[in-house]
């Protein structure tokens, strides 16, 4: 076909030799076909570029040149060597004989782009390193475009919210280094946001893109190259799974624009084959992290689980987690009160109640806090030990910004062995605790004195030793591993506050810890109780948690342990009747010591035979009642109960005439006195047994 146009060409240009060349960017111009055997230069267009239009020019006196532009920057010159006027309608039959050389040239150009951007599509495609992708993204983009140009890539960076240069070739200066494009900053920023390439051929339209760009990064982009001999621009967008993560910007050198919408295209083609390789080298590292974790994961696991075997200890394993996160850690008990290492001076502000409180106020699974500025100084991270909703103690841990994942993984692998550690250590409590408890019941149930005085010695009493024994119980309802554990922080709160001389026994079961307490010479009579008391007060403030108690008075001799158990579980009994979660001394509970045991429906029987009579019909107010429950008080005094229920004196003893009518008493025997006063007084004072509305 082309032998047949050129055919077409000789017999329409004569016997004229003539010679053909063609350029794809008006600078670089290449031979294509010659007649006779006259050798020439390339040629050199003589009016400003590119042209729209064909145009003939005459070189000398017997040679003329005629361009032909075509589409995508081509043009063909027909160098005719001898004088020739030629007409506009000349020039069009020219560019149509010549047309086939243009198809010929512009499917070559089309079959070398696209080798080129199949083999730079494999190469990058067969990269698994995200680094050294983005790298050979830039160098693989500049190959496919046919004009000289520079590149630079640009990745959008989460953690300053700006774009950073992540590559660049050709002549663009290391200042550029310095930028930091916000999205929808400059050119870069608004190819970011709008995730559309754009070709930039006037400055019209450069001007739209950088007019908002900050002086800071003018300035460092100037200083990186003049831009002088820049004449288009092209700024393509890379998606990874529908989401801008970097930009492609080219810039062609020269003199003439040649950026075409065809170089648009080929670079966004080759842009979406790039956002599959880097989902891949994203999806291998994320797969190679993961592995790496695992296996550090394990052998983290391994290394702690071995101290843990071999019995070496909460401190032990405290200083591997250390050492394995490279950070400075401490370990706070709460089941032994202790700091594993020692109190350091960054974590003094946290005592354990802070950090029970903090606990609290937490919900699972986010257990892991941070506070702290790491402009100032770093942050603190605190993660507790817990099991069953229980905090069994606290790990806190110094470090300049966030946790890497792997210090995370070490984190939590050491937070799962210190807990087992912890339920280790409360389950040999609980097996000491048991046979403490047998220990105190064969002291406390022994018959024989010499088998008592024995046993009593072990633990420092003698004929002489003040004792008393407290019972404490956790209110229904509760987990009981919750108990067991809060029962480990009570008695340890109480070993630390009292000597063995003091406590020299404390053990839990189940719902309730046994105290048995000593007075040391010196001691004041209800020093010791007072002491035990306030300290079981103090730890339920900080626990958030309430018990009944109830402690039996001081005693010496043989019998003191039964005697002092047996009214302590009397006190805690009262106390539990009354539905009063807290610690009451026997020797205060009074005349309520013959009630402990009563049934409440007895209770409620003996109070409504006297008040039930004595009550008025509906909406009258209930005068009798409150006018014995106001003599009473007044230990039978008419002329004060009178004052305090505001009436006269004549009018309280009518009221008294009725009430022992009403109930067929007298105030003047003395078993009715006390069976009156006895029903006054349990009214008032068994809130569950009192009166009924």
């Amino acid at each position: 076909m082309k032998d047949f146009f050129r055919d077409m060409l000789e017999k329409y240009l004569g016997t004229c030799e003539f010679e053909i060349w063609i350029s794809h960017n008006w600078t670089e111009w290449t031979p294509i076909f010659r007649t006779g055997t006259v050798e020439t230069g390339p040629p050199e267009p003589l009016v400003n570029l590119p042209l729209r239009t064909p145009m003939a020019n005459r070189e000398s006196t017997g040679c003329t040149s005629a361009f032909l532009p075509y589409d995508h920057n081509v043009c063909i010159a027909l160098r005719l060597f001898k004088p020739w006027d030629c007409t506009e309608d000349e020039l069009h039959t020219l560019s149509s004989l010549l047309y086939p050389y243009y198809t010929e040239f512009i499917a070559a150009k089309h079959e070398r782009a696209l080798n080129e951007m199949m083999n730079s599509i494999r190469d990058v495609t067969q990269l698994l390193n995200l680094n050294e992708l983005l790298e050979r993204i830039l160098a693989n983009a500049l190959v496919v475009i046919p004009y000289e140009s520079i590149g630079v890539l640009w990745s959008y960076d989460p953690a300053i919210d700006a774009l950073t240069v992540r590559a660049r070739a050709g002549e663009m200066g290391e200042e550029m280094l310095k930028m930091r494009m916000k999205p929808d900053e400059g050119i870069i920023g608004k190819t970011f946001v709008r995730g559309e390439p754009r070709l930039y051929n006037s400055i019209h339209m450069l001007k739209e893109d950088i007019g908002n760009m900050s002086a800071e990064n003018q300035r460092h982009l100037y200083k990186a190259y003049h831009f002088e001999n820049i004449c288009s621009i092209i700024s393509v967008p890379i998606k990874v799974e529908g989401q801008t993560e970097s930009v492609l910007i080219f810039y062609q050198k020269g003199g003439i624009p040649l950026f075409s919408e065809a170089e648009v295209r080929l670079l966004q083609s080759f842009a979406d084959q790039v956002s599959i390789a880097i989902t891949n080298a994203k999806l291998y590292a994320h797969l190679r992290e993961q592995n790496r974790a695992l296996i550090r994961r394990d052998e983290i696991h391994t290394s702690l689980m071995r101290l843990s075997l071999q019995n070496k200890g909460v401190a032990s394993i405290v200083g591997e987690m250390a050492r394995v996160i490279g950070l400075q850690l401490v370990f706070v008990d709460f089941i032994d009160r202790e700091w594993y290492p020692r109190r350091a001076e960054w974590a003094k502000e946290w005592d354990m109640e802070r950090l029970l409180k903090l606990y609290q106020s937490l919900q699972s699974p986010e257990y892991l806090a941070s506070v702290g500025d790491e402009r100032e100084g770093g942050r603190l991270h605190l993660y507790p030990i817990a099991s069953a909703r229980q905090c069994l103690g606290y790990l806190l841990v110094q470090a300049e910004g966030h946790l890497e994942p792997l210090q995370l993984v070490a984190l939590e692998q050491g937070s799962s062995i210190l807990a087992l550690e912890q339920m280790r250590k409360q389950s040999l409590a609980e097996l000491y605790f048991k046979k403490t408890q047998q220990f105190f019941n064969d002291l406390r149930l022994s018959k024989d004195s010499a088998d008592y005085w024995e046993k009593s010695s072990e633990i420092g009493i003698g004929p002489s030793t003040r004792i008393a024994v407290g019972l404490l119980e956790f209110p229904e309802p509760g987990d009981p591993s919750a108990l067991g554990a809060l029962s480990l922080q009570l008695i340890a709160l109480l070993r630390d506050s009292l000597t063995p001389q003091v406590l020299p026994v404390a053990f839990g079961s189940e719902r309730r810890i046994t105290i048995l307490l000593m007075a040391p010479e010196g001691y004041k009579s209800g020093e010791l109780e007072r002491r035990f008391l306030t300290l079981l007060s103090n730890w339920e403030r900080k626990a958030g948690v309430t018990l009944f108690g109830g402690i039996g008075s001081v005693r010496t001799g043989v019998d003191a342990v039964n005697i002092s158990y047996q009214e302590a579980d009397k006190a805690l009994a009262y106390q539990k009747s009354r539905g009063m979660a807290a610690s009451i001394r026997y020797a205060d509970i009074g005349v309520n010591r013959l009630f402990i045991r009563q049934p409440a429906e007895d209770l409620a029987a003996f109070i409504d035979e006297v008040f039930e009579p004595l009550r008025q019909p509906k909406g009258q107010t209930a005068v009798l009642v409150d006018t014995l429950i106001a003599y009473m008080a007044c230990s039978g005094s008419a002329a004060q109960a009178a004052a305090e229920l505001h009436i006269h004196i004549n009018t309280l003893y009518q009221r008294i005439r009725k009430i022992e009518d009403i109930l067929g008493m007298s105030f003047d025997d003395q078993e009715h006195l006390l069976h009156l006063q006895l029903a006054c007084y349990l009214r008032q004072t068994l809130p569950k047994v009192s009166e009924k509305p």
